[in-house]
């Protein structure tokens, strides 16, 4: 190594470690170690603005109010992008004298205190294509695209770089990406690209149809950028009070005004209580595949055993949820705006188990199930999210339905053996065995439970044993786990009032089951004890469950379906003991709808 990169590097690194000890707090520690830098290097214009950064920091420290913790993050926020500008400038100066080894070091600062720059990777992509490092040049410039999908050198850049790497599809997604970027007046850049869209074009032996694919492609790619930043840019005049800018000349040429797309959609959505803890990116995602409808009242949403799979959202009015039977209309719930309804139909594919009905005019935004799966396909991020919205939902209605069923029976006379049954103690948390991990896996695989999912749950999962007719827990016992039956069946059971126990289910080998307290965190709804013999079961604890969550998106996205699919399924029986429990005790009610 030359002393002159030697001499680089110990400046480098003495600013680095300054600017670590500014952004803790301390400027003066900071000053004097670029002032070693500056002795070093006495023409270095980065090394002499960092330390101007360090003394103005200095000076706010030894007078005026303190600042808070988020004007501080926000200050260090301010000073690393600064930073990350002189380092790519300086990376430019550097470029242009053909000291690219300096050049590159000064990107590679940049990128590190300012992840989000296509500058940097732009700048860095063309460094490493005029060295022919092909496949870095292509990571670099593929990113800065991502990063600015409106930049046509980048987009062209790339192109030429993928030809040469002889990736001659992505060379051609490129190229007429950067054609569509060309202004209408570029006629030599018109011809240039159209003339390499052609050469690719027979490389690759494709026709029209294929060709016009990709056009099309990326044509949608760019609107969809550009609609997601206008859709930004409306909500920042709103928030910032600069809404009364008379916007009218901006919306004269767009004359679908009424109902603007995915931006009035986007909007809409953004609105509603169960996409609040969605990015939005990916609430612009959703766009894609919702349609509104309008129902007056008295009109069905859909009926009962109609084929499910689309997911509804109530925007404003009422929907009631009922069932008609030879004995008359019953209730099972009603919709409210702002909440999701048709869950069990999506996430299980079952046929409708209710009519909905709009008890008023009602307007219904409906998220089309086709339209949706390959958008969870590319995005299982969004996928999570999604199914983590309907998982809480399905809970909510399953502990209200579970609630209905001691609202039928006017006395409250308790036969002696529930009571019995309800006194004796719990089963103690159950004794620990030992079952041999190839069992474990095999019932796992057994529920469908992908790879991925195996080994933490084989890992995690703690083994139980009860003996016959022991408790599991009691309604009203909080609730820190879930169980899945290794051997043997638990009876799940509610107390009615006047009438006693009620079987709800009875649960078998490959079953799970007390998962809604790991929810929601309410007390259990429900008993559960073990049936006609001795248990064994598998309990798993909210850590196990959020280590799950928290490993790759397909993997948490399936494990989120498996959860939702069980509620629904659970949420189905429970339905049907209500309308039962109904006709049981009397209860005539020939309309429910308005």
């Amino acid at each position: 190594m030359s002393d002159a990169q030697s001499l680089a590097r110990d400046v480098t690194a003495l600013t680095e470690l300054a600017n670590r000890f500014s952004q803790n707090g301390r400027p003066e520690e900071a000053s004097e170690l670029l002032l070693l830098a500056l002795r070093l290097d006495p023409k270095n214009l980065s090394v002499k603005l960092s330390l101007a950064e360090a003394r103005s920091q200095q000076r706010l420290q030894g007078g005026g109010p303190s600042r808070s913790v988020k004007e501080t993050l926000r200050e260090g926020l301010r000073r690393n992008a600064i930073d990350a500008a002189h380092f790519l400038g300086l990376a430019h100066l550097y470029a242009e004298k053909g000291e690219n080894a300096r050049a590159t070091e000064c990107i590679e600062i940049a990128k590190a205190k300012s992840l989000a720059t296509p500058s940097t990777h732009k700048l860095h992509g063309r460094l490493l294509f005029r060295r022919k490092e092909l496949d870095n040049a292509a990571d670099e410039l593929a990113q800065a695209l991502r990063y600015n999908p409106f930049d046509r050198e980048v987009s062209e850049l790339l192109g030429r770089t993928e030809y040469e790497r002889k990736q001659y599809e992505a060379a051609l997604r490129a190229t007429v990406h950067a054609f569509l970027l060309l202004n209408e007046g570029d006629e030599e850049g018109v011809a240039r690209l159209r003339r390499r869209i052609q050469t690719l074009k027979q490389i690759l032996g494709w026709g029209n149809r294929e060709l016009g694919q990709v056009f099309r492609e990326r044509q949608d790619h760019l609107r969809i950028a550009f609609d997601r930043l206008e859709w930004h840019r409306e909500r920042f005049l709103e928030e910032s009070g600069l809404a009364a800018f008379d916007t009218a000349q901006v919306h004269a040429t767009a004359p679908q005004r009424a109902g603007r797309g995915p931006l009035d959609m986007a909007a809409r959505l953004r609105r509603q209580k169960p996409w609040a803890h969605l990015s939005d990116e990916q609430v612009f995602a959703l766009t894609a595949a919702v349609t509104e409808q309008v129902h007056d009242a008295g009109d069905l949403v859909f009926a009962h055993q109609s084929p499910g799979g689309d997911l509804y959202l109530l925007e404003s009015g009422e929907v009631s949820l009922q069932r008609t039977t030879g004995y008359g209309t019953f209730l099972l719930g009603s919709v409210l705006p702002g909440e999701l309804f048709g869950e069990a139909g999506f996430v299980a594919r079952h046929d409708h188990a209710a009519d909905a009905v709009a008890l008023a005019p009602c307007q219904v935004l409906r998220l089309d199930a086709e339209a949706l799966a390959p958008l969870l396909e590319e995005a299982p991020d969004l996928g999570v999210q999604l199914y983590w919205t309907l998982w809480h939902s399905l809970a909510r209605k399953l502990r209200a339905t579970n609630d209905q069923l001691g609202s039928f029976f006017s006395t409250e006379v308790t036969p002696e053996s529930f009571v019995r049954l309800r006194k004796q103690p719990a089963g103690g948390g159950g004794s620990a065995i030992k079952v041999e991990e190839t069992d474990k896996i095999r019932l796992f695989r057994e529920q469908g439970i992908s790879r991925k999912e195996l080994a933490t749950l084989t890992a995690f999962s703690r083994e139980k044993r009860f003996a016959a007719g022991a408790s599991l827990f009691q309604e009203g016992d909080a609730g820190t786990e879930m169980y899945v039956i290794l051997d043997g069946r638990a009876l799940i059971s509610k107390y009615i009032p006047g009438a006693g126990e009620e079987a709800l289910a009875i649960l078998e080998r490959g079953d799970f089951f007390g998962e809604m307290a790991l929810i929601d965190g309410q007390p259990r709804s429900a008993d559960a004890r073990a049936y006609n013999g001795a248990l064994t079961v598998l309990a798993l604890d909210q850590a196990t469950v959020h280590e799950v969550l928290s490993m790759d998106p397909d993997a948490a996205a399936e494990f989120l379906q498996l959860l939702c699919r069980l509620i629904a399924s659970r949420l189905r029986e429970i339905d049907e003991k209500v309308i039962s429990w109904r006709i049981m005790s009397g209860e005539r009610n020939e309309s429910v709808s308005a």
